[in-house]
């Protein structure tokens, strides 16, 4: 395992001789801290801020980026001005616009950053000939450290509990997987019956979620449940599977948990290919409905801000189904949901992080169609309630 400074509890400082300089630049990168545009419990109401969608700089690479491939895009918010995720699909972070490049092992050849906590630590995925690799990370470390056993890690806590999965594909089967101080601290156990298909988020009170199949019991050999998945910060106890638990053709996919516990993704529903974002909170008997933006057909939740509620994702537009349009969007925990503005009139945005301090991270198409990491700041003062009838857009890249 190459190492560049301790993984353990995160109470501790980045490193001696990191920590000073990062600080530094992290507090000369800073934004202003925002207002989360009407959230009760948003932080430094009070103090102005300057709203604006920053342009990240990205890696060496090619100029034709496609925003469906998730390889140039904001993942996470740290502290301060620290965003991290994917640049040119290199795993990278950024101190205020300026990037920064995680250092590749021998055999990586890329990877994406997905989370990082409010002390700097950084979790992902390592790519490369030899397969995915699980990695932790601090700004301004010469090394990455791997976790041992994983291929994912997806999210990571206050405490530096780090948590992901690893695929074994000879059985089409997942494993969970809890990380403390570089070493596994838990593998995650699934409801009888059911498998894994990806871990998601943790939170600082242990909680840990993620989605996975079961068979309803007509048929052993089909996998028609397809819930959300719940774990408490008892090793001991089972998880709990998210009611509704979905049927054929319906997946419900969490993607992120609160210091409250509320976990936020979406419904999806593969025969209409559409999908609608969902809101769980305790005792979790059943997901609040959250509206879309008005105009769109379909919407997800990629994030939840740890303490003042504000959600974001993406919400989509078909009319007519040629005409695709994807647009950030942005709640702040009750009322309609909003979009946030592109770096053109009508392009494609996407958003997949949130913070405490109304810094929202994703991605943005250009004018000549590239896509860019973008970081909105002050994000609840530029979000806005889009018109119904203003549904035909610019046209993103397809996927191949």
């Amino acid at each position: 395992m190459t190492s560049g400074g301790p993984m353990g509890n995160t109470g501790r400082a980045v490193g001696a001789g990191v920590a000073g300089a990062l600080l530094v630049s992290l507090a000369l990168a800073a934004p202003v801290r925002a207002d989360s545009g009407g959230t009760a419990a948003a932080p430094d109401t009070a103090v102005s801020c300057a709203p604006a969608l920053r342009v990240l700089k990205s890696l060496a690479g090619p100029g034709d980026r496609n925003p469906w491939l998730h390889t140039d895009q904001v993942n996470g918010i740290g502290p301060l001005g620290l965003s991290v995720g994917v640049s040119h699909d290199k795993p990278a972070y950024w101190l205020g616009t300026a990037v920064h490049a995680v250092p590749l092992p021998a055999g990586a050849t890329g990877g994406s950053v997905e989370a990082v906590n409010h002390l700097g630590l950084m979790v992902g995925t390592l790519t490369g000939p030899g397969g995915r690799k699980a990695f932790g990370h601090r700004p301004g470390a010469k090394a990455v450290t791997l976790l041992p056993g994983g291929q994912y890690a997806t999210a990571v806590n206050d405490r530096g509990h780090v948590v992901g999965h690893r695929h074994d594909p000879s059985t089409g089967t997942s494993a969970g997987l809890e990380w403390s101080g570089g070493a596994v601290r838990r593998e995650l156990p699934v409801p009888t019956g059911f498998r894994l298909d990806e871990v998601t988020g943790i939170n600082n009170a242990g909680q840990i979620t993620g989605h996975g199949s079961g068979p309803t019991g007509n048929d052993e050999d089909r996998y028609d449940m397809n819930p959300g998945l719940l774990r408490s910060a008892d090793t001991a106890a089972a998880p709990t599977p998210l009611r509704p638990v979905g049927g054929n053709y319906e997946y419900y996919r969490p993607r992120a948990i609160d210091e409250s516990g509320r976990v936020v993704g979406h419904h999806w529903y593969t025969r209409a290919m559409r999908e609608t974002p969902r809101l769980w909170t305790a005792p979790y008997a059943e997901p609040s409905y959250v509206p879309l933006p008005a105009g769109s057909t379909s919407g997800t939740f990629e994030d939840i801000s740890p303490r003042t509620r504000v959600s974001v994702g993406a919400a989509t537009t078909c009319d007519p189904p040629e005409d695709t349009v994807v647009r950030a969007q942005y709640w702040i925990g009750g009322g309609p949901m909003r979009v946030l503005p592109g770096l053109t009139p009508t392009g494609y945005s996407a958003a997949y992080a949130v913070g405490d301090d109304d810094r929202v991270g994703g991605v943005a198409l250009d004018a000549a169609g590239v896509a860019h990491p973008v970081v909105w700041t002050c994000a609840g003062r530029q979000a806005y309630e889009p018109v119904a009838t203003a549904r035909r857009e610019a046209r993103p890249a397809k996927a191949p």
